[in-house]
């Protein structure tokens, strides 16, 4: 064997493993946000992604490491693109309005309501709980670290860290109610949370 084909081979299978873990992970997040949490299985993701099970245990042995894996490539996925996009205004307080516009976009994710729903199998899941933990705390430093960037007068004002927790907290448990059918009455409309929370912002 040459030894071109002999350093080929590995790149190749090192291509194939790539491919098939991004298709089971893509078909994870997919189930997710069609199925939630509790109706996703691994036989479904398998077959969504067009793998054997054998495979796709193979990479991924439980459904947790699976959703788990999914998780962190939702997070990476979404921290790139809110970095990439950033804000754009000249004006600090209309980017804190892009920058909350952002976030309610991403909180209104088809797949958004599945991630929640890990919160609440976390509460009686321990080791779900610690990775869940983790994943929040990741967000919570990705968001501080581009409000960081994007409002710097803002953000050295005492009370901005718990001002960005009680937005999260705000719009998690909009997400939560809305998507409830018939609950429509019962949620603050986006333009009611955003005017609420830029005030907010001011008042600090």
């Amino acid at each position: 064997m040459s030894s071109t084909a002999s350093s080929t081979a590995p790149r190749r299978q090192a291509e194939r493993r790539t491919a098939t873990t991004e298709k089971l992970l893509d078909a994870t997040i997919e189930c997710l946000a069609e199925l939630g949490y509790v109706a996703t299985t691994t036989r479904r993701v398998a077959e969504r992604a067009g793998v054997s099970q054998g495979a796709q245990q193979h990479y991924f042995p439980t459904k947790a490491a699976l959703v788990d894996a999914a998780m962190v490539r939702l997070t990476e996925q979404l921290m790139a693109d809110a970095i990439q996009r950033g804000v754009r205004s000249d004006d600090e307080r209309e980017r804190a309005g892009e920058l909350f516009d952002m976030l309610w976009e991403i909180h209104n994710l088809p797949v958004t309501p599945a991630v929640l729903e890990l919160f609440t199998v976390a509460r009686t899941d321990p080791a779900l709980a610690r990775r869940v933990a983790e994943l929040v705390g990741a967000g919570m430093a990705g968001l501080q670290f581009v409000s960081a960037q994007a409002l710097p007068t803002y953000a050295a004002r005492p009370g901005f860290p718990d001002l960005l927790q009680i937005v999260m907290a705000t719009l998690r448990g909009t997400v939560l109610v809305a998507a409830i059918p018939g609950a429509e009455a019962s949620h603050p409309s986006r333009d009611a949370v955003r005017a609420h929370l830029m005030a907010s912002l001011e008042a600090l």
